[in-house]
């Protein structure tokens, strides 16, 4: 896992206060990476926050139609070093 990864996660993990899965075990970033964003039950607010944060934490601008493309954090973290490519 690349710094991007872990850095979103954690943002990821402090936006929504998601410490444990819905079955009660620890999620690892791994599976945090790897599960469908729809799955962890967020709303379109705390989605926002976290695009916003992670968009000034890598000062990259990230485009609204390809962030909504992303189906779990592991193509939004590819999104985000594509951004700090170009």
């Amino acid at each position: 896992m690349n710094d991007t990864a872990v850095t979103s996660v954690g943002i990821f993990r402090k936006i929504t206060g998601l410490d444990v899965s819905k079955r009660g075990a620890a999620m690892s970033d791994e599976d945090i990476l790897s599960a469908a964003i729809e799955s962890f039950g967020i709303d379109s607010l705390d989605t926002m926050e976290f695009i916003m944060a992670v968009e000034e934490t890598f000062e990259v601008e990230l485009n609204e139609e390809a962030v909504n493309g992303c189906k779990n954090l592991r193509d939004l973290v590819a999104l985000i070093d594509a951004a700090k490519r170009d």
